[in-house]
């Protein structure tokens, strides 16, 4: 990561993922993997409080609402597409896809369980079984995901991508984003 970059990061990972970052999409994704992994520690947090703050509850709908599921489609969408494109044999990438697409419906279903539960914390201030136990799955499988994305998925795409494959990648998460003028000069 070059020094600009490095200026733009969160670093403790508690703040959205600077939209600057863009301009080298797998930093961008590095760091939202270190925005969801603060995120799944404070599911695990929250899945053991008595009664929750609305404000941290709030931030977590906020996060699972629209943060996650722009990262996921990023990954679905255009990440992992262009890393079997450009894999060889020998990287078994197909395998490694469709367990990560597989995790990423799951993490979906998830996130479906968890926002309405969160709703109803909202209201009431504490935390129900099911809301704990919905907390704790999604952060348990998310971090166990996390682990194959940083060890395997993002090393190969640093090393199998080109130029015009990482252009093409940062030009649809900035429109995932709705940032098309972004970087215009």
């Amino acid at each position: 990561m070059n020094k600009a970059n490095a200026r733009h990061r969160s670093r403790d990972g508690k703040t959205p993922t600077s939209a600057l970052l863009l301009r080298s999409p797998l930093e961008f994704i590095a760091e939202d993997h270190l925005r969801l992994r603060t995120m799944c520690a404070e599911m695990g947090r929250m899945a053991h409080a008595k009664i929750l703050n609305v404000d941290d509850v709030s931030c977590l709908r906020d996060y699972l609402m629209h943060e996650l599921p722009a990262l996921l489609a990023d990954e679905d969408n255009d990440l992992m597409p262009l890393v079997e494109a450009r894999a060889e044999p020998d990287d078994e990438i197909v395998r490694l896809i469709e367990r990560l697409s597989e995790e990423h419906a799951h993490i979906d279903v998830l996130i479906n369980r968890v926002l309405p539960l969160l709703d109803g914390v909202a209201l009431g201030g504490s935390v129900s079984r099911v809301l704990s136990g919905a907390l704790l799955s999604l952060a348990g499988l998310t971090r166990r995901h996390l682990i194959l994305e940083n060890a395997i998925l993002l090393p190969l795409a640093r090393v199998r991508l080109t130029e015009v494959d990482f252009e093409r990648l940062r030009d649809a998460m900035i429109k995932r984003r709705g940032l098309e003028g972004l970087f215009a000069e």
